[in-house]
């Protein structure tokens, strides 16, 4: 029998607190539904994948669920930080750890108030497991507590977008070509998930998502506005060594 979480989830509900008062609108039960199936769908449904070669060709594939991911990240040798190393595979993320343990408190609560017990001496169920478990209360939330609903809806929606910015972090556009002008490196050694070892990168990178160029081998970083000048300076160096040459 399924059972309300009201009162009994504090990690989705937060105790006794009245998702439904006077002062909030009034849930749509089938648009929370809609919203709360399309994410639970993105951290639990396997996706296909498009890997494109050096030669330029072209292979799909079957990758693991969003959640499966995560999970995976928080394994010593995930880390999708593009770190550099000369020895073991990078350490586990603690972005990923930090997400996985949010989803996993939150679903112990959830689920045992719902009267299911998947923590025992058991095997430990994996957490998309879980997650599609809970999911499958959503017909009776939408009929007898749409707000619970909607309220799971979006947390749900929110761990999608969490487990994404470690999944898929924002790309840095690698700048081929440049020394660094603090250690004179070139390129450095990055773990390829596609390829499973280390790759050789460019050393110098834009960061898009702090902004700033970032030299993967001594991690000195530098504002935009600071890389643009010294950009400069470096090509009038190039091109006063060019004419040196032709004289």
């Amino acid at each position: 029998m399924t059972r309300t979480l009201r009162n009994h989830d504090h990690h989705l509900d937060h105790g006794d607190q009245d998702y439904g008062g006077d002062d909030r609108p009034v849930v749509d039960p089938v648009a929370a539904r809609l919203m709360f199936d399309a994410a639970v769908d993105q951290l639990t449904a396997p996706g296909v994948q498009t890997i494109t070669r050096d030669d330029g060709t072209g292979e799909r594939g079957l990758v693991p669920c969003l959640l499966d991911q995560l999970a995976a990240a928080t394994r010593p040798g995930s880390e999708r930080t593009g770190g550099t190393a000369s020895g073991s595979r990078p350490p586990a993320s603690m972005n990923a750890l930090a997400v996985v343990a949010e989803i996993g408190t939150t679903m112990r609560h959830a689920l045992a108030a719902l009267g299911h017990d998947l923590f025992g001496p058991a095997p430990k169920t994996a957490l998309s497991t879980q997650v599609r478990l809970w999911a499958s209360h959503a017909e009776h939330w939408q009929h007898h507590d749409p707000d619970y609903l909607h309220h799971a809806a979006t947390e749900t929606q929110r761990w999608v977008t969490a487990a994404r910015a470690v999944i898929e972090p924002e790309p840095r556009y690698r700048l081929r070509g440049h020394a660094c002008p603090v250690c004179a490196e070139t390129t450095v050694h990055v773990w390829s998930d596609v390829e499973s070892d280390w790759v050789r990168q460019p050393a110098l990178s834009i960061d898009t998502d702090r902004v700033e160029a970032v030299c993967g081998a001594c991690a000195t970083t530098w504002g935009l506005d600071v890389w643009a000048q010294l950009g400069r300076i470096l090509h009038t160096q190039h091109q006063e060594t060019l004419h040196l040459d032709c004289e």
